[in-house]
């Protein structure tokens, strides 16, 4: 699976995360940008994206929406304070499962 960071700058995230879906400022209201932005972030529609979440959710929305137009197993991980660590939560696309 590919693992991207949802936005730079917000968070650390671990050294599996490959890059960012949006490696700039984000405008949250300019939704038909980042829907631009999510169709044309990847060369091929990818069969599962980890992505670490942010807490952009205008951002988060753009990516679960792409996943379930193109049919991505989408696997969101969250920041657990307590741990340090990162945990996974499946969006149930239909190509998701539970991990």
């Amino acid at each position: 699976a590919m693992k991207y960071a949802l936005c730079k700058g917000r968070h650390t995230f671990p050294k599996d995360c490959v890059g960012y879906i949006f490696p700039h400022h984000v405008d949250p209201t300019d939704l038909k940008r980042l829907n631009k932005e999510m169709e044309n972030r990847f060369t091929k529609v990818p069969y599962r994206l980890d992505v670490y979440v942010t807490g952009l959710t205008v951002a988060l929305v753009t990516v679960i929406n792409y996943c379930f137009k193109h049919n991505v197993w989408l696997v969101l991980w969250h920041y657990n304070s307590d741990t340090g660590s990162y945990y996974p939560q499946s969006v149930l696309t239909e190509r998701g499962q539970e991990v």
